[in-house]
């Protein structure tokens, strides 16, 4: 993970140009937290806080975390003081006071190498319950031709992110992008929801003992 993304340059813009495309994970996840009763929720990567402000919204109690301090500054500002934003790296932060139900991933696996990929899977699972969940949203591949055009968009931004986190990018697609985790002993997938014909999926999992 980056001390200051390539993203957080940009943080007055993000919501503006991915929000319309994130909406349907928005309330994906909020269903998903709902359906697995979770109450205490960490969004690990929360960016502007989107996330994070539509479940504060329905009454879960979150906890953001970014490396970017311009995103944590952006996030603070557009949100109500109920939901606590640290800056830090995922991999290497320390919450002693909190165990979370649930942990929210979406779109920070992609821009990491593998071996960070584990970092923060393993870092997840030291935050939530023995008995809990985590959500993990990313790119996969497309199927038909509408998931094709998708997943062709996206590889055409992800071509003009910083020179790693392109590179990671498209290690992450060669490595069968987020069906990755099934390769991962540790973890059970519990359930899948699909967007843009797959090009943008979320994996519900929970870590094995």
């Amino acid at each position: 993970m980056f001390a200051e993304t390539s993203e957080g340059r940009f943080a007055g813009l993000y919501d503006l140009a991915f929000n319309p495309v994130l909406r349907r994970v928005h309330h994906a996840t909020l269903q998903l937290a709902q359906k697995y009763d979770c109450h205490s929720i960490i969004d690990l990567g929360s960016g502007t806080g989107a996330q994070a402000r539509v479940l504060t919204n329905h009454g879960f109690t979150v906890t953001g975390i970014d490396s970017s301090t311009k995103m944590i500054e952006f996030a603070q500002r557009k949100s109500h003081g109920s939901i606590r934003f640290i800056q830090s790296d995922i991999t290497s932060f320390m919450l002693t006071d909190s165990t979370f139900d649930a942990a929210n991933i979406c779109l920070v696996l992609h821009p990491n190498p593998l071996e960070i990929i584990v970092k923060i899977l393993n870092k997840t699972k030291n935050l939530v319950t023995p008995d809990g969940v985590v959500f993990i949203t990313d790119y996969g591949k497309g199927t038909g031709f509408s998931g094709k055009m998708a997943n062709g968009i996206i590889r055409f931004i992800e071509s003009l992110a910083q020179k790693n986190h392109s590179k990671n990018y498209f290690s992450f697609i060669e490595q069968n992008g987020i069906e990755m985790l099934s390769t991962i002993p540790s973890i059970k997938i519990i359930e899948k929801k699909m967007y843009y014909h797959g090009a943008l999926q979320t994996y519900v999992i929970s870590f094995l003992p």
